[in-house]
């Protein structure tokens, strides 16, 4: 049994119909269930005059519920947001405001339910609170239909709303089907929130093949031992994460092929994917592939994919984030054609409309493009041997003293050092000056830090312009991560201002 979503509907429905379809957190659900699920709320939508284009939150964590709950919406044709328990109710009230959203879907018990007109429980029972006004709350950028609303972080303290419609999920999945090298005996390991896009790859690739879907909560994967003895247990195929997050787990006892005897694949995306990680994790798991894919949310998951071959290992210290999807076009806006590099601008049918409610930002970052809506990405880049390379953000790069300067390249330079494992490196501001560069390094073995400080140091004035090196280098037994599992450069800034008094 699988999921065909450009038809919207199942197929297949005689073969496997008790197989694992999700395994939540809670519990697991199989393909004959999900698909009752899905059914039911079709009907539910139907009954409460849910229209085409009107929002529907989502609300948990990990539950088999809520992949259920969002795979129901695709398939009826209704908008969702997803929101997750880690953020606070006053984030999401706001964002329902912004929204207008009517109906919530809750996966759990939530004091959230009482301020929406109609709720949905996990059970399937509707609440009806008040009389829904779904008139002046319907959206159809462009006269598309609008798939989901993903909220992230805004500039002006307001959450962000990232649109994509229904073209831009299906331009993907085309691709990804055609492209990807994965099929129906594989298990998926899902553990990024349902509010970021890298979560949602799994689930469109899962269904479409008639996969399983094993849904990891924040509590287990805190616990290493429960999160390997879980994937182990459901015999995990695929791991999908940022490298950021695998790295967490490299000196882990049970990470290796003995333990995890069925992982085939590493698909990592949501930030760069250091040289030495990929080289550690091929010497650990030498018969697994590893891709590295990129792409902001504002482009439907990701856009470019490339496998790591040991040839791309030995060939390129900074590896690349791979060959453009089709039907796409990348390129690079520098502010002198004799640059090699650029910021990175995406553009086809895979390109969100735009920022929700926010025509100035949306003015800023998109635009037509030989009638491709294209997005500045933000990210520097080059291109070489028909694939991008990422060189950080345009805000990694800084300037002091008059000198300018990529972050990113300090901490590449750092992790060739044999003494370092990882590395990451910020910027110390007073308003918009620059006033100090820091790098913190997580370093090999138990080394003794002072010393491999002064070593460090002497290592970059001979391998770095003099303006480059940083003022400061502080070994830390791990980075601070966010919700997405990607490194928390201002949490760690912050910790660095209290530690030193300043």
């Amino acid at each position: 049994m699988k999921y065909d979503f450009f038809k919207l509907q199942f197929t297949e429905k005689e073969t496997n119909p008790g197989k694992t379809a999700v395994a939540g957190s809670d519990t697991d659900m199989s393909w004959s269930r999900l698909q009752k699920i899905s059914e039911r709320l079709k009907v539910i939508f139907r009954e409460t005059g849910v229209p085409e284009g009107h929002p529907v939150m989502i609300y948990g964590h990990k539950e088999a519920f809520y992949a259920a709950a969002l795979l129901a919406c695709i398939h009826s044709g209704v908008t969702y947001i997803p929101a997750d328990v880690i953020y606070p109710e006053e984030r999401l009230r706001r964002i329902q405001a912004q929204t207008g959203s009517q109906v919530i879907i809750c996966c759990r018990e939530t004091s959230l339910a009482e301020h929406f007109s109609i709720s949905i429980s996990s059970t399937l029972e509707v609440t009806r609170h008040r009389t829904p006004c779904f008139e002046k709350a319907v959206y159809a950028p462009g006269g598309e239909r609008l798939q989901y609303i993903m909220f992230t972080s805004g500039s002006t303290g307001e959450p962000k709303g990232v649109q994509i419609t229904r073209n831009n999920v299906l331009t993907f999945l085309k691709w990804a089907l055609h492209d990807f090298p994965f099929n129906g005996l594989d298990v998926f390991m899902n553990q990024v929130p349902f509010t970021f896009d890298v979560s949602l790859c799994d689930i469109l690739l899962a269904f479409s093949h008639g996969a399983t879907l094993v849904l990891n909560a924040a509590d287990v994967v805190k616990e290493q031992d429960k999160f390997m003895e879980r994937l182990a247990r459901y015999q995990c195929t695929v791991w999908t994460s940022t490298p950021s997050f695998v790295f967490l787990f490299m000196r882990h006892a049970s990470f290796n092929p003995d333990y995890l005897k069925s992982l085939r694949t590493f698909f990592f995306m949501g930030e760069d994917l250091p040289n030495r990680t990929c080289k550690n994790l091929r010497k650990v798991f030498p018969d697994c592939t590893i891709l590295n894919a990129y792409g902001p949310t504002e482009a439907t998951i990701v856009t470019t994919l490339v496998e790591i071959t040991d040839a791309i290992l030995d060939k390129y210290p900074s590896l690349p984030i791979g060959y453009p999807m089709p039907d796409s076009r990348l390129f690079l806006l520098k502010e002198d054609e004799t640059q090699d590099s650029g910021e990175l601008v995406i553009s086809g049918p895979h390109v969100s409309p735009g920022y929700f409610k926010n025509e100035a930002q949306t003015a800023r970052k998109f635009f037509n493009n030989q009638g491709l809506q294209a997005f500045k990405t933000g990210d520097l880049s080059y291109f070489a041997d028909g694939m991008f390379f990422y060189l950080g953000r345009n805000d990694d790069q800084v300037k002091m003293h008059g000198f300018r300067i990529e972050l990113h390249e300090i901490s590449s330079t750092l992790c060739r050092n044999p003494l370092v494992e990882e590395a990451v490196t910020v910027p110390l501001k007073r308003g918009h000056e620059v006033k100090k560069i820091i790098s913190f390094v997580i370093l090999k073995n138990n080394t003794n830090a002072q010393e491999c400080k002064e070593k460090l140091q002497e290592f970059l004035k001979d391998t770095l312009p003099y303006y480059m090196v940083p003022g400061d280098i502080i070994p830390v037994g791990a980075f601070l991560y966010n919700n997405s599992h990607k490194i928390d450069k201002n949490r760690m800034i912050e910790d660095y201002l209290i530690t030193h008094g300043l």
